[in-house]
């Protein structure tokens, strides 16, 4: 068959599947959502609901079928991200949509070149191209969420001095702040009205979050709970740690700037220099994938190439 006519098919088969995975989700969205819910009320109990959804997953579908290929633990870190980068998607949606975009890149390096070395690299950036653009999501939505997050103490601070309970300064919060800090609790409000503990609930939306800041005040939160105190008071100094960590995190990214561009540069400069030439003059690279000794030397780069980003990256990444 040609391979022109392979790739129309090949495409029409995707669309006829992604258009079927649409109208799965709109047909089921509100069953699904409504089965939460009342599951949630039911048990009370995270684990119960986590296995609901996975049972829920499992069904006779495409994105369920790759779910069960990818194992739990593979979904599970996919849901994460997508959790945390607030993107509206299943982690078995998420995979079929790579592996679509990867199908699709093959399959177009095979009408327009003959070389398997390309036809591969052409898949795996596709494959991995929908996670940078989550894990870019991920870290705007991180970054305006540790921003906002002082200010959002500073509320709940306000609120129970006044005299208000926790949970209605988490609703002051949520009403007087913007997304996403005010998104993630009102879900914490809407998951306690239906019957989960504020622990539970907090530390749900912590995993949501992803964010050190906010882990410290769910721990503040947890040690209150358990050996009491002054709320407003403890949340006060946290608020105060949590503005002096996002400046010096400022001031570090600042000093280490030189160093990232560095490590980008080491990086990425070889890369974009051996696809330029890959793609201009084919020819000219065939006594390093070739030839056994050419290899060898290609191999011999590439470590040392990994071992000057990580030693870049050693330097610069300065835990706090």
């Amino acid at each position: 068959m040609d391979s022109t006519v392979l790739l129309i098919v090949f495409l029409a088969f995707a669309t006829v599947v992604l258009l079927m995975l649409g109208a799965q989700k709109l047909a089921t969205q509100k069953q699904d959502r409504l089965k939460e819910r009342v599951a949630v009320v039911a048990v009370k109990d995270q684990a119960a609901v986590a296995e609901m959804k996975s049972q829920k997953a499992s069904r006779l579908n495409l994105s369920g079928l790759l779910s069960r290929i990818a194992g739990p633990d593979f979904m599970r870190k996919q849901s994460d991200l997508l959790a945390s980068a607030d993107v509206p998607w299943r982690p078995g949606e998420f995979l079929t949509m790579r592996l679509a975009f990867a199908a699709v890149a093959v399959l177009g390096g095979m009408v327009t070149t003959e070389r398997a070395d390309i036809i591969v690299v052409l898949g795996a950036i596709f494959f991995w191209l929908p996670v940078g653009y989550v894990k870019r999501n991920k870290s705007r939505r991180q970054t305006r969420f540790d921003l906002q997050l002082p200010d959002a103490l500073q509320l709940i601070v306000n609120s129970l001095r006044a005299g208000f309970s926790f949970n209605k300064a988490l609703e002051v919060a949520a009403q007087s702040s913007t997304p996403p800090i005010s998104t993630d609790f009102s879900s914490v409000l809407r998951e306690i009205s239906l019957g989960v503990s504020a622990e539970d609930a907090l530390q749900t939306m912590a995993r949501r979050a992803q964010s050190p800041e906010f882990d410290i005040v769910i721990s503040a939160y947890l040690i209150q709970r358990e050996v009491g105190g002054n709320l407003a008071v403890i949340m006060e100094k946290v608020a105060d740690t949590v503005r002096q960590r996002l400046r010096m995190r400022g001031e570090l990214k600042v000093l280490t700037a030189q160093g990232r561009i560095s490590g980008y540069v080491v990086g990425l400069l070889p890369i974009a220099v051996f696809g330029i030439v890959m793609l201009a003059a084919p020819d000219y690279l065939d006594p390093l994938v070739k030839n056994s000794f050419g290899r060898g030397m290609l191999a011999f780069a590439v470590f040392w190439q990994l071992l000057g980003v990580l030693m870049i990256r050693s330097v610069i990444n300065i835990k706090m």
